[in-house]
């Protein structure tokens, strides 16, 4: 067992720091930034927004 004031292994400390980051880039990540921002865009955004989705919503951005 570790003791208390310890840090952990080099190799743990790479691997949260990894999964760390993956969560950080993720695709679900970036959607919850721009949620929960909604109220800052301004119409610029939404319009690039969009313009953005577009292909994905199959033209129903509205």
């Amino acid at each position: 067992m570790a003791r208390p004031n310890t840090l952990p292994s080099p190799e743990v400390r790479r691997e949260r720091a990894r999964k760390g980051a993956l969560a950080r880039n993720s695709l679900d990540s970036y959607v919850k930034q721009i949620v929960e921002r909604a109220p800052e865009l301004t119409d610029e955004h939404i319009s690039k927004l969009r313009t953005l989705l577009r292909p994905v919503s199959g033209g129903a951005a509205e």
